[in-house]
């Protein structure tokens, strides 16, 4: 008998902590509004010191950018005229002779020299 006693008992001790939970979990959904909100994703990035100078910035060195798209000219000018056999002439074309660039000249006659000696051979 002693032990009907116990289990009495006890199914009593666990009905009563389950219907305590039971309504304060019922109470607690009650209060509980559900709000869908969309997702927020933070990329934290890098940041160097110090924090005024632009992330991503470019460097114009108008020398340098003469001297690139002179040779560049240069050289398919340079290729064009030995594929049509044309004479060694920089000075034949008008981005030569136009140009108010001493460096741009330059580049410009480097870039058909190789470009001449190059589609020749």
């Amino acid at each position: 008998m002693r032990v009907n006693e116990v289990k009495k008992v006890v199914t009593r001790a666990l009905v009563a902590v389950i219907l305590l939970f039971g309504a304060w979990s019922t109470t607690a959904s009650a209060q509980v509004r559900v709000v869908h909100r969309p997702r927020v994703v933070v990329v934290n990035r890098p940041s160097f010191f110090p924090y005024y100078y632009p992330r991503y910035y470019t460097v114009y060195d108008p020398i340098a950018y003469q001297r690139e798209t002179g040779y560049s000219d240069g050289l398919s000018r340079g290729k064009d005229d030995a594929k049509h056999g044309k004479a060694n002439d920089p000075s034949s074309h008008k981005h030569y002779r136009n140009s108010e660039s001493i460096s741009y000249r330059e580049a410009f006659a480097q870039g058909y020299a190789d470009g001449y000696r190059e589609r020749m051979g």
